[in-house]
């Protein structure tokens, strides 16, 4: 059956043989698959986890259970991004030092998955002998179908075709057992920017259908116990355009689901985000009142060779129609750095845009070659020395701006979930993050006190450029699946009942 992300071509699926000494076998055409370990390493983006979540959740049928430990692996599996080179060594230095330990280790198969394999992966399984099979992302519903194959002892293939179907239609997948999840909305990109190579490895814009979203949603609050969403798409803000529905009309049916705390959706590009969607920042209770939305650069002579299609006076207009509906709102974005032939009045701009925007945080990067890219195509006399040096100074430059901006959280109260704990400093200290993407780190009541996903009202008592430490107010405890549907109104209101019980304000910024 066509998912959008692979039809499963074999007509040979599994089945669960009586249990064994060792377990329940499940058996796929001729072979019985014992359980069995696989590690799995994810680069990149949001949408690249949520990809890896759903292979594991197929490889689960296939008696497959995920370790830590490279070591105990019987499969071993790369998720890879084609985006930056700083992903792609590290892959390429992984996948290289597992030449070794197939050596050593009898039956250990050896899979890439993702962008990397849409674009290299005929050549990835020629180079590395000990790699078994490549895939490409509109593939990896059929991900048990390549493993049996592998087993059955036709290894050394690549596969990296498209999802033709019509239309995009799944259902999310997770095995993780926590009150987050990515629900994936949209696939694809049509904007070819000259720098970008998702295009190339992810395809073209396809959304799935506003119903079959809300449903998808709505099982995983109910059933799984799911709290906070994050919708995901490589251009979030274009869903729905082939079925004439938006992504503000999405928001505001997910925002009715009762149980549903908050809403976060990521990545937008500034072309797209509509007067709807504005106004749904202003209106909706549960949309997070953090909005990442990225700019690449504050020169428009730049922002037109990255065929942008936005000027910086158009994303300059978004951010104060923005905060006009909510000035709550809290903005990030990704710069790149050094593009082609960038000139020193035009990283200039870059850093005055920083000035005018007032960003929370941003993700700055050097920009980096990418084959296929219009942008590879071009000449470009920048050294790396420059480029580095730019990186370096924005970086500073921004955290600057951050470390101002956080001064005025002091003393704010907000409401959020918990995330995990560490250590700093030899102390014990538990963090979450809140609707305005703000890491909070308090120390718990008493050393032994579990706060492990429990929402929890908090003080901020200081704050750096990236962080805030705060003090402990209330703890609400944690929501199980099915709690809010037996006690109702009983429990303590969130933000997805009767309002929000707290301040969750963020403070209101005001550009220089």
């Amino acid at each position: 059956m066509a998912t959008g992300l692979g039809i499963r071509q074999s007509e040979v699926h599994e089945r669960v043989l009586a249990n064994g000494p060792n377990g329940s076998i499940v058996k796929m055409g001729e072979l019985e698959f014992p359980p069995r370990k696989v590690w799995m390493k994810t680069f990149g983006c949001q949408m690249n986890y949520h990809d890896s979540e759903r292979i594991l959740s197929h490889l689960k049928d296939l008696n497959f259970f995920q370790t830590d430990e490279l070591n105990e692996a019987d499969l071993v599996l790369f998720n890879t991004c084609a985006v930056r080179d700083l992903a792609n060594s590290k892959f390429y230095g992984q996948l290289a030092e597992l030449k070794q330990l197939k050596k050593s280790k009898g039956g250990l198969v050896i899979g890439v998955g993702g962008c990397v394999a849409q674009t290299e992966g005929k050549e990835l399984v020629k180079r590395y002998q000990h790699l078994d099979f490549a895939f490409g992302p509109d593939v990896i519903d059929c991900i048990n179908d390549m493993v049996y194959r592998t087993y059955a002892g036709d290894s050394k293939f690549a596969i990296n075709s498209w999802d033709r179907s019509d239309n995009f239609s799944i259902e999310t997948k997770i095995t993780h057992g926590l009150p987050q999840a990515f629900i994936n909305i949209i696939k694809g990109c049509d904007k070819y920017c000259s720098y970008c190579i998702v295009p190339y490895t992810r395809g073209k814009e396809k959304s799935r259908k506003l119903q079959e979203v809300v449903t998808d949603a709505r099982k995983l609050v109910e059933y799984q116990g799911i709290q906070e969403i994050t919708l995901l798409g490589q251009n979030v803000n274009s869903y729905g355009k082939e079925n004439k529905e938006t992504l503000a009309a999405l928001l505001g049916e997910l925002d009715q689901i009762r149980g549903l705390e908050l809403i976060r959706y990521t990545t937008s590009h500034p072309y797209d985000v509509s007067d709807e969607l504005i106004a749904a920042h202003g209106s909706l209770k549960k949309l997070s009142k953090h909005l990442h939305l990225p700019v690449q650069s504050g020169s428009n002579s730049v922002l037109e060779r990255m065929l942008r299609e936005y000027s910086v006076e158009h994303y300059l207009n978004l951010l104060a129609k923005l905060r006009k509906v909510q000035p709550e709102i809290v903005i990030t974005t990704d710069i790149i750095v050094g593009f082609v032939n960038e000139t020193e009045a035009e990283f200039q701009d870059t850093l005055k845009l920083l000035d005018m925007a007032q960003f929370d945080f941003s993700y700055s990067y050097v920009y980096s070659q990418r084959n296929h890219t219009r942008s590879a195509k071009m000449d470009d006399t920048l050294t790396a020395e420059i480029k580095g040096e730019r990186l370096r100074y924005l970086q500073k430059y921004q955290l600057d701006i951050q470390q101002k901006l956080r001064q005025s959280l002091i003393g704010q109260r907000f409401l959020m979930l918990v995330e995990g704990h560490g250590n700093m400093r030899g102390i014990k200290k538990w963090r979450g993050r809140t609707s305005c993407n703000r890491i909070v780190h308090f120390i718990p009541q008493t050393e032994d006190a579990d706060y492990q996903w429990h929402w929890v009202e908090v003080e901020v008592t200081s704050a750096t450029s990236l962080s805030c430490q705060g003090k402990l107010l209330r703890d609400y405890g944690k929501r199980p699946p099915h709690l809010w549907r037996t006690y109702g109104e009983q429990l303590p209101p969130l933000v997805g009942d009767s309002g929000p019980a707290v301040d969750q304000s963020c403070p209101t910024i005001t550009p220089l």
